[in-house]
């Protein structure tokens, strides 16, 4: 072997990570293989890329602070396709439910998703408490308080689905009150409901959403929520922590922008509104697809059969944006669209997004119990001596 080149096995001691991740490296584009060698004919790498990305790990874009953790949730395929656990997530949008979707995400099966004693109390606080709040703040405040009570939380499973029941059940509150047949109904029927969803088959399409979000690796918000994990908070206080880093304009709430704009769109015409928006356009560019967002797509395709004016409309949005600022859409975009097409309470998109991630959060404080304490990011100083 050439002195300057590096097995897949040296490559992975060099960087102090397993092999698979040298794979999810090459997968990512973060590391380019040497040749034409594949990867069971034994990949080759460049040491000097190794070395560059070890030196730079991981800051390979300008002004953009990159954490890498080996997990074995969710792989993203910045070409544009997404898996939880090996499945890919449009055929589960499409196919499968919320519940199920957790319960892949947590690795298990058949859970209770009645709501409990505990969930049901979380949720009288919150509406109780914040009786002008949006319904994402009602649900940030729900599993807030099942933390507040130390509720006992050692069955990470069932600890992730009274999170989740309590968050649907305050947002409820925030909208419309469940009836009695919606109420004892799987908690993203239930969710569906209380936002205004009327027909079955909107109900499903709002499942396929949570669906969707579920998950998205190591986003802002799942970050904070492992961070929390690795300190040996309980599931509960691991959640409100994920979730206290969601209700940025940057992050949950872009979907709000988005209402915005897809409406000024229809009033004025989507090249007249695109030009006049000030700032960037909300639902467009991902930091890590450079193709189009494929959550974006599966849930547009969906929607298309139920509110086929408003993905007229989204695509019409889709081509003027692409043609401005050469930018894709993300699930932000489908997601307004879904709240606007559907007539959904306002802020759905958000409360959607908020409760779907807990599911994520749970999964990644799962993967991250038995880690030591490990996260300590280093500042550089630069104020006065």
């Amino acid at each position: 072997m050439r002195s300057d080149l590096l097995s897949t096995a040296q490559a992975a001691e060099l960087l102090g990570v397993r092999t698979a991740t040298i794979y999810s490296y090459v997968s990512r584009g973060v590391l380019t293989r040497a040749g034409s060698a594949s990867r069971h004919d034994g990949s080759l790498f460049r040491r000097a890329d190794v070395i560059a990305l070890r030196d730079n790990r991981i800051r390979r874009r300008s002004g953009i602070f990159e954490v890498s953790i080996d997990t074995a949730i969710t792989r993203i395929d910045p070409a544009g396709r997404l898996f939880y656990r090996g499945h890919d997530v449009t055929e589960l949008a499409r196919d499968s439910t919320f519940a199920r979707t957790a319960e892949i995400l947590w690795e298990t099966t058949e859970l209770d998703w009645s709501p409990n004693a505990a969930s049901a109390q979380a949720a009288r606080v919150a509406r109780e408490s914040a009786a002008t709040s949006s319904p994402a703040a009602r649900a940030r405040l729900a599993v807030a308080t099942l933390a507040a009570a130390e509720t006992p939380s050692d069955d990470l499973p069932s600890a992730g689905v009274a999170a989740v029941n309590a968050a649907v059940d305050a947002t409820a509150a925030a909208t419309a009150p469940v009836d009695e047949a919606d109420g004892a109904g799987p908690a993203s029927t239930r969710l569906a409901h209380a936002l205004g969803a009327r027909s079955p088959a909107e109900r499903h399409l709002v499942g396929a959403a949570m669906v969707l979000l579920a998950d998205h690796e190591l986003a802002t918000s799942t970050v904070a929520a492992r961070v929390a994990a690795s300190t040996g908070a309980g599931v509960f206080d691991v959640v409100t922590a994920g979730l206290s880093a969601m209700p940025g304009p940057r992050h949950g709430q872009v979907s709000r922008e988005v209402v915005r704009y897809l409406q000024r769109c229809a009033d004025d015409g989507p090249r007249a509104a695109t030009a006049v928006w000030d700032g960037r356009l909300p639902g467009f560019g991902h930091i890590v697809y450079a193709a189009p967002d494929p959550r974006a797509t599966a849930l547009l395709d969906l929607l298309a059969e139920l509110a086929p004016d408003t993905v007229d409309l989204a695509d019409a949005v889709i081509v003027e944006a692409l043609r401005a600022t050469g930018q894709h859409p993300n699930i932000d975009l489908a997601l307004g669209a879904l709240e606007v097409g559907l007539r959904l309470a306002p802020g759905s998109g958000e409360a959607i997004f908020t409760i779907a991630r807990i599911a994520g959060f749970v999964a990644h404080m799962a993967e991250e119990l038995g880690q030591p304490l490990r996260f300590r990011a280093r500042a550089e100083y630069v104020g006065p001596e």
